[in-house]
């Protein structure tokens, strides 16, 4: 089962799948007397548009600068050699993923008690599969949610339940959100899912899709450019880092011997790992070299555990294409599988960055691991908060299996780590960095409601801000933290402990300016929340009558921060309301 021959490969993050779920994650297929291609308009609209026509394609989808149609076989030649006006894409192939939650792993349990939910959030789970999502309303999930699928087919469940466990770990931290679950699986769909998330302004996405080698690591592939529609429209969003720090190599060309073949360390020319018959089995090489433009060449070699070459990819680089070769194939035997790097010309030594890893995924790394560098795209993208996994061990710290950076361009990756293997419903665990994004991203929903109007930005620094440093890692070094919701630090209000059951006792008329009410409820509950007890009525501003001075102390809403003369109440404060 060769690999299709694109960028990079596209990978899911999931721990635990069928050898061959990334077929059917997959839209379905064309019929016998067309193809499925993805294109990316590289000129004129139009000439790409009077080319697809010539040639009889029919469009499934189109966004931005990307089209997805089914055209003749015979025209796929033609494609692949035109310049212009469109570029053929190959399809990413995805292999589904896995991982699961509770609140007070994150510290929100806090939150929830005082009241906060995530109320008027949306966050969309963009993901392959939502089977049986169904089932799960009104438990795990909401009793309703927005579906929308981009596939070409029009199908939203799929074949996997990657999304809807996602979105069950949003909804268990943020219960107060609108979950948005959306379909997708090929790239150009992908996009068609951003159109729509900037178009219906959802707040934060939720991303537990890797793509290997979809680019040449510094946030610009093509996944990487359709995340920046979104960013740069103020979505936030939470990326899983990936599962492939122990199946990473990393480093640049050896050759002692002068045989053309890389030494992944000195005199081993093989990297090995191990892997069981039907294993769906991915090796993808990306050197340094010039996106699109790409003039060093190597090649890759697998070998089954009794030494035979199974396959290999041998494309030619001269100055043209990605600085990429990928291949994929069902073992069918079970044992260390071994790869090889070779170079097919006399350029300068590259820097090579291998990702080696098999479907299911059992455990088992390479021999010869680097972790650093590991990290895949979206989660090397500037603008996206990157999750990495959190081992639940008594002294926590960043899962050994879990993907991180540094970037090509030297930023460091991830930004943050959460838990995983959690409970999901059916009595099954959710692992792997998949896990950890939806965390993250509910973590937004309860920030962005209690820090009305921050920005993306804001958002990012204050997850960050409250973040707990790992073992080990000092101040003022950077460096991922887990995520930790209680770790206030003095940063921002939060509702107190029993906020939820707080009320106002008073009539607030319609149409009416002023109120005089009186507060009940605990203690610090802060005036900036005023507006969750007035049945939606703006509060502008309030007198709140001091009882030890008998003098009305003044609130004035969006004032700067120590302007007011009060901000918070205790039980039984009188008040007036001024109302817009």
């Amino acid at each position: 089962m060769p690999l299709p021959r694109r960028r990079g490969v596209a990978l899911a993050l999931l721990s635990f799948v069928v050898a061959l779920a990334w077929g059917a994650a997959t839209t379905m297929p064309p019929g016998p007397a067309s193809e499925r291609v993805e294109l990316v308009r590289t000129a004129d609209a139009a000439a790409g548009d009077a080319l697809l026509a010539a040639i009889g394609a029919q469009v499934e989808v189109a966004s931005d600068d990307r089209v997805q149609a089914l055209v003749p076989p015979a025209a796929v030649p033609a494609l692949r050699r035109a310049a212009r006006p469109v570029r053929l894409d190959d399809p990413a192939v995805f292999v589904p993923l896995q991982a699961l939650s509770a609140s007070t792993l994150v510290g929100a349990d806090t939150w929830l008690q005082g009241g906060l939910t995530g109320r008027g959030q949306k966050v969309a789970i963009l993901d392959t599969g939502f089977l049986d999502y169904p089932a799960a309303l009104g438990s795990t999930l909401p009793a309703a949610v927005t579906v929308r699928s981009f596939r070409a087919n029009g199908a939203v469940q799929g074949s996997s339940d990657h999304g809807r466990r996602a979105a069950e770990i949003v909804h268990s931290i943020a219960p107060g959100a609108e979950l948005y679950l959306l379909s997708f699986s090929t790239v150009t769909e992908l996009s068609a899912a951003v159109d729509y998330v900037i178009a219906q302004d959802i707040d934060i996405v939720s991303f537990s899709i890797g793509y290997i080698h979809d680019g040449p690591g510094d946030g610009t592939g093509d996944v990487d450019r359709i995340v920046t529609r979104a960013t740069s429209n103020g979505v936030a969003w939470a990326v899983a880092a990936g599962n492939w720090a122990q199946q990473h190599w990393a480093g640049t060309f050896r050759d002692d011997n002068r045989d053309a073949i890389n030494e992944f360390r000195p005199g081993v020319q093989q990297l090995a790992h191990y892997f069981a018959t039907g294993d769906l089995i991915t090796l993808s090489l990306r050197w340094e070299d010039d996106w699109n433009a790409a003039c060093a060449d190597y090649d890759i070699e697998l070998f089954s555990p009794g030494g035979a070459l199974i396959r290999s990819s041998r494309r030619l680089q001269e100055c043209t294409g990605t600085p990429v070769e990928a291949l994929q194939v069902l073992a069918t035997e079970t044992g260390n599988y071994y790869a090889r790097v070779i170079r097919g010309n006399t350029v300068p030594a590259r820097r090579l960055d291998v990702v080696f890893v098999g479907s299911p995924d059992r455990g088992a790394g390479v021999d010869l691991p680097v972790p650093g560098g590991s990290i895949g795209a979206p989660a090397d993208h500037p603008g996206v908060v990157t999750v990495g996994a959190l081992t639940m061990a008594i002294v926590r710290s960043e899962a050994s299996y879990s993907s991180r950076g540094p970037t090509i361009d030297g930023r460091t990756k991830p930004e943050i780590l959460a838990p995983t293997g959690i409970g999901v419903s059916g009595g099954e665990t959710f692992a792997g960095t998949s896990a950890a994004a939806p965390h993250v991203a509910a973590a937004m929903a309860l920030l962005r409601e209690a820090l009305p109007g921050i920005t993306r930005a804001g958002l990012t620094a204050e997850l960050q801000s409250r973040g707990v440093l790992l073992p080990g890692v000092q101040d003022g070094t950077p460096g991922a933290r887990r995520l930790d919701l209680s770790s206030t630090a003095g940063i921002g209000p939060l509702l107190p402990i029993g906020a939820g059951g707080a009320s106002l006792e008073g009539t607030v008329r319609p149409g009416a300016s002023t109120a005089e009410v009186r507060y009940h409820g605990p203690a610090g509950y802060p005036l900036r929340f005023l507006d969750r007890l007035t049945g939606g009525r703006i509060v502008a501003g309030a007198w709140v009558i001091d009882r030890n001075t008998a003098t009305w102390r003044g609130y004035v809403a969006g004032a700067p921060a120590g302007a007011n003369a009060v901000d918070r109440l205790s039980e039984g404060d009188a008040l007036v309301l001024i109302l817009q």
